[in-house]
């Protein structure tokens, strides 16, 4: 209830939600919806302006920008799902234990900060690269392993204050465990800020996905994707701008109400935050 109110009170959450939950929907029932088939080719009807037989107009293909708007969607918040998904994964039990034990945390911050300290992109292109160049999966790991540190560094900053709280204390003075304290204690109240952390993921990381994708080194390109889309249109961005327009102002739109939303599911799980908004 506290979130609903919360995003009543804060219009700008609430525009954000309902254009998420529209795209995902229209995402979804991508094969019932689009006008046309992603990959149909109509070489007679290429570069045409927007119109009523295709509302978003057609590529250097003759195919419906539309159609494949709709279908790229679907292969970008996939991806964007499971880079979170591989972030939490992997940065949550690391995170966890470099926050709890000293030692593992003064090597993995270490580390952390130095994968850090690279620009995204580069580090996510000499991945993709040591990978052996484009595929799905590749792509999930190589924007996984830019993204994991991030979360492990929210993880860690979090466990450091929650192993400092009075029933910690005293769970250790009863003779509780380290596994039992980490997994019935500390991991439980982080969710919190890794459901945060896991939002912001998504949203930069459909960003870095389609990154890879205008620059080629991405997921093949007979898959519809909006940053493939993008970078087939470079070429005809004079004559044909709709081409790189619509998948742009979807990738635009979907990455900034992503982080609104974020922002909402932040300021509803923190406390402080919450009473302020709600006050």
């Amino acid at each position: 209830m506290d979130l609903i109110n919360l995003l009543l009170k804060r219009k700008i959450a609430l525009v954000a939600l309902v254009t998420i939950i529209l795209i995902l929907t229209i995402t979804a029932l991508a094969p019932f919806v689009s006008p046309y088939k992603p990959g149909a080719l109509n070489l007679s009807n290429r570069l045409k302006g927007p119109r009523t037989s295709h509302l978003f107009g057609t590529d250097h293909f003759g195919r419906d920008v539309l159609s494949r708007v709709i279908f790229g969607a679907r292969i970008t918040f996939l991806l964007g799902l499971s880079i979170s998904l591989f972030a939490v994964v992997f940065g949550l039990p690391i995170g966890v234990l470099a926050g709890y034990f000293d030692t593992v945390g003064t090597v993995v911050m270490r580390v952390v900060d130095a994968s850090m300290a690279f620009p995204a992109i580069m580090m996510a292109l000499a991945l993709m690269t040591i990978l052996g160049g484009r595929g799905i999966i590749n792509v999930i790991i190589a924007v996984g392993i830019v993204w994991a540190p991030r979360m492990v560094r929210t993880v860690y900053s979090s466990t450091l204050s929650l192993r400092e709280e009075t029933y910690i204390e005293a769970s250790k003075a009863i003779g509780a465990s380290s596994t039992r304290i980490l997994v019935n204690h500390i991991v439980i109240n982080l969710l919190s800020p890794v459901i945060v952390q896991a939002t912001f993921t998504f949203a930069f990381s459909i960003m870095e996905v389609a990154a890879l994708n205008f620059l080629g080194v991405g997921i093949p390109p007979y898959i519809p994707s909006w940053g493939g889309m993008m970078s087939e249109a470079r070429n005809y961005i004079q004559v044909a701008p709709w081409i790189i327009l619509f998948p742009g102002i979807f990738l635009a739109v979907s990455v900034l109400s992503f982080n609104l939303l974020g922002d909402a599911v932040r300021d509803n799980l923190d406390p402080k935050l919450r009473n302020e908004e709600l006050a």
